[in-house]
C-alpha cells in the first residue's frame, strides 16, 4: 500500500515538474526580449567553449599531452592498418594454401626415389 502512495507520489511530482517547466518555457518563448538575451546567452557560452577547448588544445600541445583528436586521429590510422594487415594475412594465407598441394607430391616422389636409388 505504501509502494503504491509513494509511486503516485513520484507520478504527481513528475506530472507537476513537467507542468512548471513547459509553463516557465512557454513564458520565455513567448516574451521575445527573454528569447534574445537566451540566444545571445547561448551564443556566447558556445563562444566561450571553443575559446577554451582552443586553450586547453594548446596547453595540452605545449606540454606534449596528445589531445582527444590526436588520439582519433591515431585510432584512426591504427584502425587502418590493423585492415591493411588482416588483408595481407588473408592473401598470404591463400598463397601458402595454393602452394601447399604442389610441394606436398614432390616431397614424396623424391623420397621414393631416394629409397630405391639407395637399394641399388
Amino acid at each position: 500500500m505504501a509502494r503504491r502512495d509513494a509511486g503516485s507520489l513520484v507520478s504527481k511530482l513528475r506530472q507537476m515538474s513537467e507542468e512548471g517547466i513547459s509553463s516557465f518555457f512557454n513564458e520565455v518563448m513567448s516574451n521575445e526580449r527573454l528569447r534574445k538575451g537566451m540566444a545571445r546567452a547561448g551564443e556566447r557560452f558556445m563562444e566561450n567553449k571553443r575559446s577554451f577547448d582552443r586553450n586547453v588544445e594548446t596547453v595540452l600541445d605545449f606540454v606534449n599531452i596528445p589531445s582527444k583528436k590526436d588520439v582519433r586521429e591515431l585510432k584512426a590510422r591504427i584502425d587502418h592498418l590493423s585492415s591493411q594487415l588482416l588483408n595481407l594475412s588473408i592473401k598470404v594465407d591463400r598463397l601458402i594454401a595454393r602452394e601447399a598441394p604442389k610441394e606436398k607430391p614432390a616431397a614424396k616422389g623424391g623420397a621414393r626415389r631416394r629409397g630405391a636409388a639407395g637399394t641399388q
